[in-house]
């Protein structure tokens, strides 16, 4: 499912079918902050001027409230857990927690944020065992304990200030992005130690691949100058690949964009200032939408089997592409206009072939002996 919110009405679609499975009761605009993996919706904050600290939740099944919960100030910002068993408001002074079953609060945590907050790079769960790590306003990486609510250092011989962590799917590694440098660096949990560094600075993002194989980095790219139109810096984007052990370069990708690869990184979607490009990781195919993005507030995610990509512009133009297999194109062909158009080309090939066939033959001269035959004897063409 998606849910699509556009002013104070709120969707679930069904992206198998296209149908609209439920519309969300008493949604007012006030905005969606998450889609929880049981099926869960909960919104930021309510425009209710009595309560403006409150956020609802949904059942995305049939759209009816679940309930609310009031979070600490109009400024914190609700997330799921990526099991969806608990709820995390991130607040000016740290974490509140509650469990989404019951809605009841369950814990908190003091934690001094940054002063410039990116949550999604702030909080990292570990995908083995719902684990969070959290990186504070010191630039260090701390393990949080939800059952103590307390927030204590994960890595041991860690000296530099982060401004960002990631796990690798095993949980058992742990990206980080220097804050003063944009260094990357490849921890082992077990030991605390480095793994390996990538040899690169500036770097704004990276995470694992979906075999912990390899690395993805982007950073704003200096070396290169776009043809057709100068773009601001923030679009001159620079994604590389490396190797997670070594910490080698494998691939330089020409990208220039936001980039987001699918769950097992067979597709690579850019979003820029040309539009949008779909393409697959090894390079063999490529295809730009420039109609569906504006470039500014711009993002893509793919659904976890790869089948569905969502986009949204900056217009609020909300695009949903279905992956289509290779082995599923004739399924597609008696279904869609891909059949209508291969009927036609197969008429007008028909009807080419009938034509010629039936085309008149020219009479041949008595005068000349070898016009008879297209090529006289010796081997030259026939003279008309």
């Amino acid at each position: 499912r998606v849910a699509i919110a556009f002013r104070e009405r709120c969707k679930i679609v069904n992206l198998a079918s296209g149908n609209v499975e439920s519309e969300l009761e008493k949604y007012s605009g006030q905005g969606l902050s998450d889609y929880s993996s049981n099926g869960m919706l909960i919104s930021r904050f309510s425009k209710d001027k009595s309560n403006p600290q409150k956020a609802i939740l949904w059942n995305a099944s049939n759209g009816q409230i679940v309930g609310s919960i009031d979070a600490p100030n109009e400024d914190c910002v609700p997330i799921f857990s990526p099991d969806g068993k608990r709820i995390f408001g991130v607040f000016a002074q740290g974490l509140v927690i509650w469990d989404s079953s019951n809605l009841e609060r369950v814990g908190q945590v003091d934690i001094r944020w940054p002063k410039e907050k990116w949550f999604r790079g702030l909080l990292a769960w570990n995908p083995a065992n719902q684990e969070l790590a959290a990186v504070d306003g010191h630039g260090r990486v701390l393990k949080i304990d939800l059952i103590q609510d307390t927030a204590t250092p994960l890595l041991r011989e860690q000296k530099d200030p982060v401004k960002s962590v990631c796990w690798s799917q095993d949980g058992t590694r742990l990206i980080t992005i220097g804050q003063e440098d944009g260094s990357v660096s490849v921890w082992n949990i077990q030991t605390g130690i480095v793994l390996t560094r990538i040899p690169d600075k500036g770097i704004s993002y990276a995470s694992f691949s979906a075999d912990g194989t390899k690395v993805v980095t982007s950073t704003q790219r200096t070396d290169v100058v776009r043809k057709k139109r100068r773009a601001p810096p923030f679009w001159d984007r620079s994604t590389k690949v490396w190797d997670a052990t070594t910490g080698s370069l494998e691939r330089d990708l020409p990208t220039v964009g936001i980039v987001t690869f699918s769950h097992d990184w067979a597709f690579v979607v850019e979003t820029g200032p040309e539009g949008l490009r779909i393409a697959r990781f090894d390079g063999s195919e490529s295809c730009y939408f420039p109609e569906w993005f504006d470039g500014h507030g711009s993002s893509c995610v793919f659904a976890p089997d790869n089948s569905y990509l969502a986009s949204v512009n900056g217009s609020g133009r909300v695009a949903i592409w279905r992956h289509r297999a290779p082995e599923r194109f004739w399924t597609y062909c008696i279904t869609g206009y891909d059949l209508w158009v291969a009927l036609l080309a197969f008429v007008a090939l028909a009807w080419a072939i009938v034509g010629f066939v039936r085309m008149p033959v020219p009479p041949c001269s008595t005068d000349d002996p070898t016009a008879n035959n297209p090529m006289d004897r010796s081997g030259g063409s026939a003279a008309s």
